[in-house]
C-alpha cells in the first residue's frame, strides 16, 4: 500500500472506533500520518453546521502544499483513501468490480444489521439473508483461488469491507463457518504485518474513551505549564519594575 506518504489526516468522530473503523485501517496499514479529533454527540447535535453533512466521521487532509481537503460521508472517505493508497483496481474496470462487492457488502449487511428494525429481523437475516450472502461471496472468492484475496494475491478494499463487517457480526453473536472462504480472508487480514500490532485496536466495537481521556489530561497539562509559564513571566516582570524603582 502506497500513497502520498507527505498529506496527514485528522479523523473527526465519536470516541470508538464504530463507522470509521475502515478509515482507521487504511490509514494504518497504508503507514498514513493521522490523529484523531474526539467530538461528543450533544457537540454534533448543537453545531451540525460545523460538518459538512451535519454528522461524523469528518476526514480532514492537510496537503503537502499546506493546504486543506475536508471530505464528509465515511464511505466518500473510504473510497478517498482507497484510491490514494492502492486498494482499487490496475483498471476502471476492476475498480468498479471493488466497490461493486464493497457496495453489496454494505447494503447486505450493514443495511439489515443496523436497520430500525433490525432487531425483529434479527431470525429472517441469520436464516434467509445471511447464507444467501455467504453462498454469493464464496462463489467470487473462490473463483479468484480461494486464496484470502477477492481480487488476485493482494489486499483491495473489498477484502477491508468485508473482514470490518465480519467482526461486527462476531461481535453481536453472529458467526461464519471457520472453514468458510469467508473466513480466510478475515485470518489473511489479521496476520499482516502492517497491523504492528494493533489488529485488535482497530476492531470496529472498540472504545477510544481512554484515549480520548489522557488526551485531555495532556491538553490540561499544556494548559497548566503555559499559565506557570505566564505567571513566571508575570512575577520576573514585577521583580524587574521592583528593580527600577529602587
Amino acid at each position: 500500500m502506497t500513497g502520498d506518504s507527505h498529506s496527514t489526516f485528522v479523523i473527526k468522530y465519536l470516541p470508538l472506533i464504530g463507522r470509521a473503523g475502515v478509515i482507521h485501517s487504511i490509514l494504518h496499514l497504508s503507514g498514513a500520518e493521522y490523529k484523531n479529533e474526539f467530538v461528543a454527540k450533544d457537540e454534533i447535535a448543537a453545531h451540525r453546521e460545523k460538518f459538512p453533512f451535519g454528522h461524523v466521521p469528518v476526514l480532514i487532509e492537510t496537503l503537502p502544499d499546506g493546504s486543506t481537503f475536508e471530505l464528509g460521508e465515511a464511505i466518500a472517505i473510504e473510497h478517498y483513501l482507497a484510491e490514494k493508497y492502492n486498494l482499487f483496481g490496475s483498471t476502471p474496470q476492476e475498480t468498479a468490480l471493488i466497490k461493486s462487492v464493497a457496495t453489496n457488502i454494505y447494503l447486505e449487511l450493514a443495511d439489515n444489521l443496523f436497520s430500525k428494525d433490525a432487531a425483529a429481523k434479527r431470525s429472517e437475516f441469520e436464516s434467509e439473508v445471511l447464507p444467501r450472502f455467504t453462498l454469493c461471496h464464496e462463489r467470487w472468492l473462490d473463483q479468484n483461488g480461494n486464496n484470502g484475496h477477492y481480487f488476485g494475491d493482494r489486499l483491495t478494499y473489498a477484502d477491508l469491507v468485508l473482514v470490518n463487517w465480519l467482526r461486527v457480526m462476531s461481535k453481536m453473536g453472529i458467526t461464519i463457518d471457520e472453514s468458510s472462504s469467508l473466513k480466510k480472508v478475515e485470518k489473511k487480514l489479521s496476520e499482516l504485518p502492517e497491523w504492528r500490532g494493533k489488529y485488535e485496536y482497530y476492531h470496529p466495537f472498540n472504545s477510544l474513551e481512554e484515549e480520548k481521556a489522557a488526551e485531555g489530561e495532556e491538553v490540561e497539562e499544556v494548559e497548566k505549564e503555559e499559565e506557570d509559564d505566564e505567571e513566571g513571566e508575570a512575577g520576573e516582570d514585577e521583580e524587574r519594575r521592583k528593580r527600577r524603582r529602587a
